[in-house]
């Protein structure tokens, strides 16, 4: 369709759809007023009706918006709602599936069409609010946006009805939204409080922004680490949509914003028709907000690059994302830079949009058809003109990886196969016992590409989120193309493990398996004693020789204080909730190496843990470290408010954990904590945590302060213009993006000799890290576990000067403070739970903390304390 064309029918959208709409103020739009003046079905209740007040009066909890859309489902035959999924908290994540009457009739033909990729089906629109909850506009605006369509009798409505199926999200966050609702409601008073100071707007730490684990549920649509975001990414792959709205709000003094972002910042994957099916659909935005007067922008601020949020997600597969940025009042008035920004208000906005939205894709209905057929038929070109038939993914010794791998793939729609027979590719074998294959030639093979592409070269070097996200380095996998005839089977469900006989000496299983963490996890509380493996051993078990490496652990019969009939039943019942395999030993002697009697065996306790919250702390940060330990190791984690730290009996505690953040801890604070330390704490620390450690003198953490390497010659004539002043004004944000390390994979290498290195298969490991800070452990030659290398940017973007500093610096460290342990790293090593392969450092510092050595003076003999 032409420029003009397109003009034109944004022209006839407008005259139909919105013309009757009345003429108002901008800022004295209401949810009312925005809605276009229909004749209206009888006995559809307004929201108003249900909610007992107008929309933007109060905050909509999720259970008065969840009751509503149930009620319309019964009052129209346009509405059918589906419960896809349930949030952490249990609360229902819907789906509100607005068609006409006969497009319902036969919705499971239409479904499953969709979900073979044909493209003679009703368009799909799929709108999506409030990601983050403390971002309430969207999913208020939502329940109008839903009663307009069920009740609307404008022959314009009914009859894109019978081309278009709209599925809604109505709040993709449910427990975030719940827990801002409770905020703003409760602190609003009967008349109402403009001031931004008042506590209405100043929200308490951590925010509703994120769901149950304070995750920005906005970056999870690639990890898929939560059930919210797993439902909402099954949504798009059953509906594969043409094209999806993403409702959010920005600061108070902003306007209103809509895609397309910044044009040097969107992704170089993403194809040019895609951003010129987002200008047209812009002009429908344009057109709908001019008409209220009210104030917008677009092309500015947000970026279209990172694949792993909303917006961006769909545009490798076919579809148009667009982000919609609204000022938010953040409660219900609020001062800002444009006047009184009223939350009836924000909500007016996002309703508009939101129908300018349907309205331009039925305008442009061909072209959105078109578009998504055309990028699958030219990635099948792609992939038929590529000599490589597959990617294959390696994991040795590690059957729980490759399971989780595949299972993130095939929630993405890309098909997974075992390996056919082997293959060795630079040196490293592929085969069905340790690795799967993901054919190019099918219809997810550009996302596939974007989720695994590394990439060190950008147009535009600033990026709203991270420049880097490569699954295949964050689950730190061996990963090779290959053309030769590798595919097999779909790969199958990993089976649970089983003891396959008793032992009255020991029982013992690798530290490989990602599966092993948990299952230790659940030993540790059933009050067995326990051992891990610091030096490599080969032992005898009832099934033959088995090596143990570094980690390994090892439950000696005869040490228990029950009876070996006993342990057995314990070890079997933990073993039946894994896939790890448990093996029984017939000698304590060793083939090679230690014996199971050998001091080498260090003992590992049940962790007690406390995780530091509270204000200054990145929640986020804090988030993925509580996430790990509550539901991947299922341990019990106390939540302990840094306000708390003086005066807390921390002996109650093994292990101290620290995220990301600002530590201003009071002097008593800091030595309740070295006390803790020294009397056999474990502290493990994350990012911002260092900056802590190098400030406690008792600690051998240091920042590293000024330049790493020499300068090159224009980095020092940049230096010399911006001593005298001479920068232009356009290049500040590109030379700001110079001082940040904007979300990067960087190549360290790890000593696996070390303890807190254990099961790490191999001696680089890829981590994620996002600040520039660098640090070195003073006076321990034997304590950095990970450095970074030479030549550390494995994909993302980090300056010139920034990559020289980082390189050959610690990355991890591991060191003995009195009878306890420091372990730090500073990078995110579970990054947004997504990052399987570093997190390892955390169960290993978690578990064997405090196995390893203090370090000796060169010519002190060895001793035990």
């Amino acid at each position: 369709m032409s420029l003009k064309k397109i003009a034109q029918a944004v022209s006839l959208a407008f005259c139909i759809s919105v013309s009757a709409a009345p003429i108002y103020s901008a800022y004295a739009a209401t949810p009312q007023s925005v809605i276009p003046a229909h004749a209206r079905a009888d006995k559809i209740s307004t929201p108003a009706s249900v909610l007992g007040y107008e929309l933007g009066e109060w905050h909509a909890r999720p259970e008065q918006l969840t009751s509503y859309y149930q009620l319309l489902a019964t009052q129209s035959p346009r509405v059918k709602v589906r419960v896809v999924g349930y949030s952490h908290e249990r609360r229902p994540i819907l789906n509100v599936i607005i068609t006409s009457e006969k497009n319902h009739q036969r919705l499971s033909e239409i479904e499953a069409a969709r979900g073979r990729g044909e493209s003679d089906t009703p368009l799909v629109v799929y709108l999506g609010y409030s990601v983050h909850g403390n971002e309430p506009s969207g999913a208020n605006a939502a329940p109008a946006v839903a009663w307009h369509l069920a009740s609307s009798m404008d022959k314009s409505v009914s009859e894109m009805l019978e081309r278009t199926v709209i599925v809604i999200d109505p709040m993709l966050n449910p427990d975030g939204l719940a827990r801002f609702a409770n905020w703003a409601n409760s602190n609003r008073g009967q008349t109402l409080v403009s001031d931004p100071n008042t506590l209405e707007h100043r929200e308490g730490w951590p925010s509703g922004r994120g769901n149950h684990y304070w995750f920005d549920l906005n970056r999870d649509w690639l990890w898929l680490q939560h059930p919210e975001s797993r439902a909402h990414v099954a949504t798009f792959q059953t509906w594969r949509p043409h094209v999806f709205g993403d409702f959010h709000e920005q600061g108070t003094d902003a306007t209103y914003f809509f895609q397309p972002g910044v044009p040097t910042r969107t992704h170089p994957l993403t194809p040019a028709n895609n951003q010129s099916l987002t200008e047209a659909i812009a002009k429908f935005h344009a057109q709908a907000l001019d008409a209220r007067g009210e104030l917008y922008f677009s092309r500015e601020a947000f970026d279209d690059f990172y694949y792993g949020k909303g917006s961006t997600y769909p545009d490798l597969q076919g579809s148009v994302g667009i982000l919609f940025e609204q000022a938010s009042s953040r409660g219900h008035i609020q001062d800002s830079r444009n006047g009184l920004l009223k939350f009836d208000h924000t909500i007016a906005n996002q309703i508009t949009t939101s129908l300018s939205t349907i309205q331009a894709a039925d305008a442009i209905r061909d072209q959105l058809i078109s578009h998504q057929k055309n990028f699958y038929d030219e990635a099948k070109k792609m992939a038929q003109a590529d000599p490589n038939r597959a990617m294959l993914f390696a994991a040795e010794g590690n059957p729980a990886r490759l399971r989780d791998f595949s299972n993130l793939l095939k929630q993405h729609g890309i098909a997974v196969h075992q390996v056919k027979g082997s293959v060795t590719v630079n040196g490293q074998r592929y085969d069905a016992r340790n690795a799967i294959a993901v054919p190019l030639n099918q219809r997810q093979s550009r996302l596939l590409e974007g989720i695994t592409e590394l990439r060190t070269q950008f147009k535009d070097n600033t990026f709203y989120d991270v420049s880097a996200w490569s699954v295949t380095k964050a689950y730190d996998l061996a990963s090779a193309k290959s053309a030769a005839d590798v595919i097999g089977d779909p790969v199958q469900d990993l089976p649970k493990a089983s003891l396959k006989a008793d032992s009255n000496i020991a029982y013992a299983f690798s530290w490989v398996n990602d599966d092993a963490a948990p299952l230790l996890a659940e030993l540790s509380q059933t009050g067995l004693r326990l051992r891990t493996v610091t030096k490599p051993m080969r032992v005898q078990t009832t099934e033959g020789s088995k090596d143990l490496g570094i980690g390994s652990i090892v439950i000696p019969v005869a040490m228990q204080s029950t009876s070996a009939a006993n342990v057995a039943e314990i070890v079997r019942k933990a073993t039946a909730n894994h896939s790890v395999e448990v093996f029984a030993l017939s000698s304590g002697a060793g083939s090679t190496g230690i014996d199971l009697g050998s001091a080498s065996l260090k003992t590992v306790e049940r962790p007690r843990v406390a995780v530091l919250t509270g204000q200054g702390l990145d929640s986020t940060s804090v988030g993925e470290l509580w996430h790990w330990i509550d539901t991947h190791l299922r341990l019990p984690a106390t939540m302990l408010s840094t306000d708390r730290l003086a005066s807390t009996q921390l002996e109650r505690y093994t292990h101290i954990v620290m995220s990301d953040g600002s530590y201003r801890l009071s002097d008593e604070a800091n030595k309740n904590i070295e006390r803790f330390v020294k009397q056999g704490g474990v502290i493990i620390g994350v990012e911002g945590a260092l900056n802590w450690a190098s400030n406690q003198s008792y600690l051998q953490t240091k920042l590293v302060k000024g330049d790493a390497g020499k300068k090159s010659d224009a980095d020092k004539a940049e230096d010399k213009k911006a001593k005298e002043g001479r920068l232009a004004y356009k290049d500040q944000d590109a030379n700001a993006a110079k001082d940040l390390v904007a979300g990067v994979i960087f190549e360290t290498e790890i000593d696996r000799s070390h303890p807190i290195a254990a099961g790490i298969p191999r001696d680089i490991l890829p981590v994620f890290r996002g600040q520039a800070d660098v640090y070195k452990l003073e006076g321990d030659r034997y304590g950095t576990v990970a450095a970074y290398t030479s030549s550390p940017v494995l994909s993302g973007y980090a300056s010139p000067e920034n990559a020289k500093r980082i390189a050959g610096s610690a990355a991890i460290t591991a060191q003995r403070v009195g009878s306890g342990s420091v372990i730090l790293a500073s990078a995110a090593l579970g990054f947004r739970s997504g990052w399987l392969g570093s997190r390892r450092v955390l169960e290993n510092a978690l578990f064997f903390g405090k196995a390893f050595e203090k370090a000796r003076a060169e010519g002190d003999e060895a001793h035990e304390d």
